[in-house]
């Protein structure tokens, strides 16, 4: 009788395990994402102002503990997408840039979302049009990927990794564009890397997607020239040391 018990638990099991694989959705690509501030900007000016090999590596130590992880998630289909928080883990007197609350693209290429800078909240719409790449003949593999480096068009402080293995034209933030999924981003003050890539339940996108639109506001949106103006200044002003 013993035995059977274990059987009939094992089977119950094994049917659970295959329902739940069969929620997921090959047509709804979920990606996660996690974002810290160990930036190329941020790690040179460092370099140039801590001189003590000890202490720039605490230093940068300190900073690989903040980290943001977030979701990607879209439509294969309709090309309908969201990047949204997840959670923060914070370390103790350290204070960053900002981060994404969440982006949104619609099925028609228009973007809207939300992002914390300097302590202010930046609501902020555009076009994936409005995004021009240049990819380089840069290549790295990536968690067994080949992908290709590319910037924005003006603004080489702005980079990512794509891998065309993956042809789905988005990723973190607002990096859509490119002929296939970006994996790794460095944007000014934060640097974002693909943790896991898989599918999700549409049940699941749905309600993501609902929540997501229930936060947008078009209230004071600026466009992604001012918000990528506003960081360049930023940069500028450190750089300058005011």
């Amino acid at each position: 009788m013993k035995t059977i018990k274990i059987l009939i638990a094992v089977f119950f099991v094994s049917i659970t395990l295959n329902v739940n694989a069969q929620e997921k959705d090959k047509n709804i690509l979920k990606v996660n994402y996690t974002t810290g501030c160990v930036s190329d900007f941020l790690v040179g000016m460092l370099k140039n102002q801590i001189k003590d090999p000890a202490q720039l590596s605490k230093m940068l130590t300190m900073m690989e503990g903040y980290q943001v992880h977030s979701s990607f998630y879209q439509n294969i289909k309709t090309k309908e997408s969201i990047f949204v928080i997840d959670s923060i883990s914070e370390v103790e007197k350290l204070s960053t840039a900002g981060y994404t609350y969440y982006t949104y693209r619609n099925a028609d290429g228009n973007l809207q979302g939300k992002e914390i800078f300097m302590g202010k909240k930046i609501n902020f719409q555009g076009k994936v049009s409005e995004l021009k790449w240049k990819i380089t003949d840069e290549q790295k593999e990536i968690n067994g990927y080949q992908c290709k480096k590319a910037h924005l068009e003006g603004n080489p402080k702005v980079y990512v990794w794509f891998s065309p293995e993956i042809p789905v034209s988005g990723g973190p933030y607002v990096f859509y564009g490119l002929p296939g999924l970006v994996l790794e981003s460095d944007n000014y003050f934060e640097s974002v890397n693909a943790t896991t890539i898989g599918y999700e339940s549409k049940e699941v996108f749905e309600k993501k997607l609902a929540q997501v639109k229930d936060k947008i506001s078009d209230k004071k949106a600026v466009s992604l020239a001012e918000v990528f103006a506003k960081k360049e200044n930023f940069q500028r002003m450190i750089l300058k040391g005011k």
